[in-house]
């Protein structure tokens, strides 16, 4: 659902982004307002080309139908219970499943740390005894 929802965001995003656009178009494009007070007139702004009104209304029509099929395919809130009901008995699985495969690793390296005692208890021995016996035949 996280995915749904991070295209839904994006698709807002966009939405944002041509109409944002489609407005700096119109008052780049729009001719300025004539106030009685001020008699100076600039120059005349050019006038938006058909194509980008076109373009700009077919992109934010787009958009807004990328949106509604977005939100119709969200999970409703008569079923949201089911599943989180059906996501909490999978997690819960996972769980037990991960908490078996740690008691596993655990015997398994209690084991190993065991065995590897011995052998150093073997090699401290060993060592002492070759002590032993380079002091005997230095004497």
């Amino acid at each position: 659902m996280a995915d749904r929802l991070s295209q839904l965001q994006d698709a807002v995003n966009a939405q944002a982004e041509n109409i944002c656009n489609s407005i700096g178009v119109l008052q780049q494009c729009a001719a300025p307002s004539t106030f009685t007070e001020f008699e100076r007139t600039g120059p005349k702004p050019p006038q938006p080309p058909e194509d980008y009104c076109q373009t700009f209304a077919t992109l934010i029509c787009k958009t807004a139908k990328d949106i509604d099929v977005l939100i119709d395919s969200l999970p409703s809130e008569d079923s949201y219970p089911e599943l989180q009901e059906a996501s909490i008995r999978r997690l819960d699985e996972e769980n037990k499943e991960a908490a078996r495969r740690l008691e596993e690793s655990v015997v398994k390296g209690e084991y190993l740390l065991e065995h590897i005692r011995k052998v150093l208890c073997d090699i401290a021995q060993s060592q002492q005894e070759l002590q032993k016996i380079n002091s005997i035949q230095n004497k």
